[in-house]
């Protein structure tokens, strides 16, 4: 029902869709009627009588040959240059399974009906035969579905075996979120944790960061005492994390500082259901977004604050209230684009749109409070969830977090769903 990984930036115009499949093996269930050879192409008839079919030209043919000689069999990367030549000159049925096409160079291809079957790409009726991989559900929650236990898995397990890791991405995927318990209250353990997933993201802060509320001078207003309201971490990097892990390194006579956490998909959800055309303009309008540090360089992007899957559910989120800059000529053509409207209507609807977004956003419908403790880390997704810390009153805390990117993270999910399956 929902995906994750609709990751387009969007910079200004339509998003490009690309939803995030379960990983699975397909196994067409191939029934060829008949191949027909053309000039360009061949046309493969699965069920003649049914008017299902898939046409394939020899350019794409002789690009993605699948033999050992033009693609290394686990890699899945080319070894030759596949574009000099795309001329068969033989098309011959290969026993009762496959196609075979010899070249003009010399080469022969063989290529499954299966094969042919799973990246059909140009093709009619081909749904009623084609499996398709399904999408991976998620659990949506609010203040009163938060979930019961809570998430959880145990530090050393994870980094000791394979099928606790994938645990807690699946985890992670299905909740927004998870609790790693028993962490030895000191940096190099998130970095531990990342590492088991990929390489750790870089930022403007570093590969990894750590901050202490008390005495400090304030480069950013997150490193302040003051109430932190729901956010996604740096919405204003073209490549924002993917995957966040906080960690309390010392906690003492503090007061206040609760943490929140809110289910961007499940507050998307509502808006889609109960104002559509508020949820329409914030998924299809651009924000522009601006973050400066001391020393360092500025920091521009536009964001759409929900990215959505080919359902029209959220399936991303980008926003960071602080970081929000004004409307702009691109925000207002957009809007009236959406809305077939002129500009008053327009910048009214836009500002009805994010002023529902903050009330949920900051109400309590929507929000998880929470104690973050020393020896349990918070890991999360950065595309899904806002979380935010209430005013740190007096006391003092010591946090520290990493990042991994969204590719690495999803990407490492699916490869040990496949290793471990």
């Amino acid at each position: 029902m929902y995906s994750l990984a609709r990751k387009t930036l969007r910079i200004p115009g339509p998003a490009a869709k690309a939803a995030y499949l379960l990983p699975s093996v397909l196994r067409p269930a191939t029934c060829v009627s008949g191949i027909n050879k053309g000039d360009k192409s061949i046309l493969v008839n699965w069920k003649k009588e049914e008017d299902v079919w898939s046409k394939f030209h020899f350019n794409w043919l002789r690009d993605n040959c699948p033999c050992p000689k033009c693609k290394h069999p686990e890699l899945k990367q080319r070894l030759l240059d596949t574009l000099e030549d795309a001329n068969p000159v033989n098309v011959s049925v290969e026993g009762k399974d496959a196609v075979e096409v010899e070249w003009r160079d010399g080469h022969r291809s063989q290529y499954s009906h299966d094969w042919l079957l799973t990246n059909s790409y140009c093709h009619n009726n081909i749904n009623s035969i084609k499996p398709q991989a399904p999408k991976r559900k998620v659990t949506l929650w609010d203040r009163d579905t938060v979930p019961d236990p809570p998430p959880e898995v145990n530090y050393h397990d994870v980094l000791a075996d394979d099928k606790n890791l994938l645990a807690l991405l699946q985890k992670v995927y299905q909740y927004g979120y998870c609790f790693i318990l028993d962490s030895p209250p000191m940096l190099e353990s998130n970095v531990k944790v990342a590492e088991r997933i990929g390489p750790l993201q870089n930022s403007y802060y570093g590969k990894k960061w750590s901050m202490e509320l008390g005495d400090m001078s304030v480069e950013h207003i997150s490193y302040s005492k003051s109430r932190i309201l729901p956010h996604t971490d740096n919405p204003s990097f073209y490549d924002a994390p993917g995957l966040g892990i906080l960690h309390v390194l010392a906690l003492k006579d503090a007061i206040g500082g609760g943490s929140v956490m809110v289910d961007g998909f499940k507050l998307g959800h509502h808006m889609r259901q109960h104002f559509p055309e508020y949820f329409s303009l914030l998924s299809n309008v651009s924000i522009p977004y601006y973050l400066t540090f001391k020393d360092s360089a500025d920091y521009r992007i536009r964001r759409y604050i929900f990215l959505v899957d080919s359902d029209g559910e959220p399936s991303g989120i980008h926003f960071n209230h602080i970081d929000r800059q004004p409307l702009d000529e691109e925000s207002l053509y957009q809007a009236k684009k959406v809305l077939s409207c002129d500009d008053d209507v327009a910048m009214e609807k836009m500002y009805q749109a994010i002023r529902y977004f903050h009330q949920l956003l900051y109400g309590d419908q929507f929000t998880h409070r929470f104690a973050l403790l020393p020896g349990s880390m918070l890991m999360f997704n950065n595309k899904r969830m806002l979380h935010a810390r209430e005013e740190f009153i007096s006391g003092f805390r010591s946090l520290c977090g990493v990042y991994n990117s969204e590719q690495e993270w999803l990407g490492k999910m699916e490869k040990l769903e496949r290793e471990l399956a």
